[in-house]
């Protein structure tokens, strides 16, 4: 299992991650616009999301078992030093090692296609579990930002992370 680069063809798998997972991802990270959660919706975010890997300012990638979309993981805002990595887990794959799969593949793909010098991310107080996976692949705590942003009328605040290649 590795990660597929997102194409036209993953419209309809796509849509139904997303839609299953939607209240799960809704609980950990800011929510998608209501726009976003139909057939035309999901197909223009993946044109966007096409756009971006063209002009090489991004990688969206789609872990897939069992021809099943398990988890996301992209890397956004590549420059000639630095990448930011994020990844998204369906509920049903939770705790089986897809985060840990997603971003060893990230930390891979960003060192010997882009080059990069070092990935940032950055988690929400609500995901330790994110934190862990970050921590597990070596990467460091920068900053920490309270207040980052309010979730489900919740302030929380947001770690920052970094991974420098050696």
């Amino acid at each position: 299992m590795q990660l597929e680069l997102l194409s036209k063809h993953h419209l309809q798998p796509l849509f139904d991650f997303e839609l299953e997972n939607r209240v799960w991802f809704e609980s950990l990270i800011e929510p998608r616009d209501n726009n976003f959660y139909s057939e035309h919706g999901v197909e223009q975010h993946i044109a966007a999301e096409l756009d971006k890997v063209i002009s090489g300012t991004a990688f969206c990638g789609l872990l897939i078992k069992d021809n099943e979309i398990v988890a996301r993981a992209n890397l956004r805002d590549i420059s000639a030093n630095k990448a930011f990595v994020g990844y998204r887990v369906s509920k049903r794959f939770l705790s089986q090692g897809y985060a840990s799969l997603c971003l060893a593949s990230l930390i891979e793909f960003a060192k010997k296609e882009f080059g990069v010098q070092f990935l940032e991310a950055k988690v929400l107080a609500n995901n330790p579990a994110s934190k862990q996976v970050l921590l597990k692949q070596g990467f460091e705590i920068i900053g920490n930002v309270p207040n980052f942003i309010t979730l489900n009328n919740k302030s929380l605040a947001c770690t920052a992370f970094r991974l420098k290649y050696t």
